[in-house]
């Protein structure tokens, strides 16, 4: 899959966040797995390398921000649950390749996507892939595909990150 990304938070993203307490051990995972050799870095760019921040991606492309109260209604009847790790694998782009742990479609993710779609959106991928990004790499550098992982992480809150507005909410 060609994956073609923004880098910078033109628009509005809503974020399923790991537990603070599992965040640190996806994290520690990622630098294990993956050799700061082989990281894709861009002077003028920040936000390559490792991702810090381990999350499940539900809708970006916002526009305009989303306020809490309408995140709140995103989440409404939410309570913490489990995302399950089923792969580790990469998605392709022409600069580098993007090291991810392909996410178990679930329910739970399926509505909250459903209703993030109820907002004013750019979203150019019509087919939802959830996964959680490790790092960017250099283009053919990351060979180490896993199947059948099967690996629960609870996800206790929410990140909103936009353009004006920047927050979290717990479930």
């Amino acid at each position: 899959m060609l994956l073609n990304e923004n880098r910078h938070v033109e628009k509005g993203c809503l974020m399923a966040q790991v537990s603070p307490t599992y965040g640190p051990h996806v994290v520690r995972l990622g630098r294990t797995a993956i050799p700061p050799q082989i990281l894709y870095t861009d002077p003028n760019d920040p936000t390559y390398g490792y991702d810090d921040e381990p999350h499940v991606t539900l809708k970006y492309g916002f526009e305009p921000d989303l306020d809490r109260s309408h995140v709140a209604r995103i989440l409404q009847g939410m309570k913490p649950f489990n995302v399950v790790l089923k792969a580790l694998n990469l998605f392709e782009n022409d600069k580098y390749d993007v090291v991810k742990f392909e996410v178990e479609t679930c329910p739970i993710l399926t509505e909250l996507r459903r209703r993030c779609d109820g907002y004013p959106n750019s979203d150019s991928y019509p087919d939802y892939k959830p996964h959680m990004t490790l790092a960017y790499v250099k283009k053919g550098s990351f060979p180490h595909k896993r199947n059948n992982l099967n690996i629960a992480l609870p996800i206790t809150r929410f990140k909103y990150s936009g353009p004006n507005e920047k927050y979290f909410i717990n479930l």
